[in-house]
């Protein structure tokens, strides 16, 4: 399978010698990134139609966390996830020439390629034969009683998500790179094009999504062995698939001691717990950057009516921890530049915490940072923009390295630079609208900047595809 990837990267090349110099059509030709018949089977996934993702059918999964209802999640999986990488394959082959022959989206489209051909040699394999005379029925099973055959599949399926998830953790450094190469070419033309910004939003929610379905199930999966070798521990005995699974494979944040995660979400979260472990890994990257400098402090408000000082709240914490950890290390790093590097303190960062009538959380982030000015306040969400200095410059490989050196120990975003990467806030708010959310903000140049991240209740939420 890899030969015919990269095979079809030559044939990649070799097209784009015939393409005008002025194609900026995001529909125009595809690349073709593999065989023929490949082509037609990515075709054919990409054309269905994806499944929303339900929260309350997650919890119910986990809630309800069997062997059984484990193999329904994998049968359902098995047919989702090519359905989902296809989409991925298509909106990277749609994408202009100079952008697509950019080393790190050849990357992409070399990984997202192969993970699709391993999912659909699975399939083709009739792993889960076994688990349903339905393929295409979630719920209504026939189930085979072989308990051994079972854990084998779970198993199987489980090293199979994993290898996936490791090769997809570059993800996002190979888009901006690739769209960083993609800015010094623009700069010579017109105006980035908005279907850059389209694409891009499309493509990081539906890698998002991925992520949270292999993440949720992986995450179970690791909970129900762990589970399960507790109550055999009097017999010494443990679950050998419980060995084969990671932390590092899934969505994966610190916890407290009384956690009561179901997989990946916290129906309970306790939210200033999680404002302070977003704060450390703030911190810890404004160190990396300034070294002698000490960032501002962080205060946390909390509104009588959001519940007092202990605020639980449903959330995935992972997600909730980027987009507090985005806003946090901006605000560090706009309050000690704007104040002067020279400062031994400055103004408190100030974070609100209050409740909606609708039952919605309001997480408000305010600092002391100068603000933005009238024509950077509409840009925070442009993948193309950046309040860093022309000077900052983004060594890509050496984040890559850091980021394969450490993949079990590193929390999102503890190896990439405090400034200057250009996809934060983008995918923050993203993550914030993912569950019927959203992220906005408000600035007063010359003051400061205050962003509001609202966070909808999750039980009732269903995954919001973008537009």
């Amino acid at each position: 399978m890899l030969s015919t990837v990269n095979a079809s990267l030559t044939q990649l090349n070799s097209d784009q010698d015939s393409e005008s110099d002025n194609d900026e059509d995001l529909e125009g030709d595809a690349a073709t990134s593999s065989t023929s018949d490949d082509l037609q089977r990515i075709n054919l996934a990409a054309s269905r139609a994806p499944t929303p993702l339900s929260i309350s059918q997650c919890l119910k999964l986990g809630r309800s966390l069997s062997t059984m209802s484990l193999r329904r999640n994998m049968n359902f999986l098995n047919r989702e996830l090519p359905v989902r990488f296809s989409k991925r394959i298509v909106e990277l082959n749609h994408l202009p020439r100079e952008l697509r022959a950019t080393e790190p989206i050849m990357n992409l489209v070399k990984n997202y390629s192969l993970s699709f051909q391993e999912l659909q040699t699975y399939s083709d394999n009739s792993r889960l034969r076994f688990l349903s005379t339905n393929m295409h029925n979630r719920e209504d099973l026939d189930l085979d009683d072989n308990e051994s055959l079972e854990q084998e599949a779970l198993k199987e399926f489980a090293e199979l998500l994993q290898a996936i998830t490791n090769r997809h953790k570059q993800d996002v450094i190979y888009m901006a790179h690739g769209i960083s190469l993609f800015k010094r070419y623009q700069h010579h033309r017109s105006k980035p094009s908005e279907k850059i910004q389209s694409f891009l939003n499309s493509f990081n929610c539906g890698r998002l999504g991925i992520r949270i379905m292999v993440g949720h199930h992986l995450a179970l999966q690791d909970q129900l062995y762990r589970a399960q070798s507790s109550a055999k521990n009097d017999s010494g005995s443990k679950s050998p698939t419980q060995e084969s699974l990671s932390p590092s494979s899934y969505l994966s944040t610190p916890t407290s001691a009384h956690s009561m995660r179901v997989g990946i979400i916290e129906p309970d979260c306790d939210i200033e717990a999680l404002i302070n472990n977003a704060t450390q890994s703030a911190q810890f990257v404004f160190f990396q950057h300034y070294n002698t400098v000490f960032p501002p402090n962080v205060v946390v408000e909390h509104a009588k009516e959001a519940g007092g000082r202990k605020i639980r709240f449903p959330v995935v914490p992972a997600l909730v921890h980027h987009i507090l950890f985005e806003l946090l290390k901006n605000s560090m790093r706009a309050t000690a530049e704007f104040h002067g590097l020279d400062k031994s303190s400055y103004p408190d960062i100030l974070i609100q915490l209050s409740s909606t009538p609708s039952g919605d959380l309001n997480i408000k982030v305010k600092d002391h940072g100068g603000g933005m000015s009238p024509e950077q306040i509409s840009k925070p969400f442009d993948y193309l923009f950046t309040t860093a200095s022309n000077t900052v410059c983004i060594d890509f490989p050496s984040i890559i390295s850091a980021v394969e050196s450490k993949p079990q120990k590193s929390a999102l975003g503890e190896n990439l630079p405090l400034c200057g990467f250009g996809f934060g806030l983008a995918t923050s708010k993203l993550y914030a609208k993912l569950f019927g959310g959203d992220l906005t903000f408000t600035s007063t140049p010359g003051a400061g900047t205050e962003a509001t991240i609202r966070l909808s209740r999750l039980e009732d939420q269903i995954e919001q595809f973008s537009d």
